[in-house]
């Protein structure tokens, strides 16, 4: 049996949250694609809450991080997962705040067990953006999973697509005769 672990770092409820909708048709995608190979796939979710804190380099650390919140049950299930899946929307152009405050919060782990922690492990990178930046909050994550010491296989990602139903001008966009808008 396979275990991942899927993060969802979208502040949006379940209910409207692209990114979580993207997480759900990719980790799909994993079960259909390992039950043909006879393997089954065991998921489990976790959403970032709001609040999380990222690392404030108390250098305190042992193998554990000192705060207690969730991470400890996040780094419970990840020590025997075969994959971990993080998804972000796109803000600015970056990750959200919790979803940089939780890879922040990774490399206490990844110092304290020499980066062993993470060995083999294969990192799944998702974006979700209604137009543009997906490209740069992925770079930024896996930039940060190759440092923790993840496997990263390619450099592909699979798309999910939205589309948007309002005229709003996006990123790029200096006039609506700028944009193509599909019925």
């Amino acid at each position: 049996m396979k275990k991942i672990v899927i993060i969802n770092g979208s502040p949006n409820p379940n209910s409207i949250s692209n990114t979580y909708k993207a997480l759900v048709a990719y980790n799909k995608y994993l079960e259909k694609k390992y039950a043909a190979e006879g393997e089954e796939l065991k998921s489990v979710y976790f959403k970032l809450p709001g609040d999380l804190r990222g690392c404030n380099d108390c250098r305190t650390c042992s193998v554990d991080c000192n705060l207690k919140d969730v991470m400890q049950e996040i780094m419970n299930e990840i020590a025997d997962a075969d994959f971990v899946m993080i998804g972000s929307p796109v803000y600015l152009d970056m990750p959200t705040a919790q979803t940089v405050a939780f890879l922040t919060r990774l490399n206490c782990k990844a110092e304290n067990t020499n980066r062993e922690f993470f060995k083999g492990k294969k990192a799944l990178l998702v974006a979700t953006a209604y137009c543009s930046g997906t490209k740069s909050v992925i770079h930024t994550m896996m930039g940060a999973c190759e440092m923790l010491g993840f496997d990263i296989d390619g450099r592909s990602s699979r798309e999910y697509i939205s589309s948007w139903h309002d005229k709003k001008l996006r990123g790029g966009m200096n006039s609506k005769t700028d944009a193509i808008y599909l019925s």
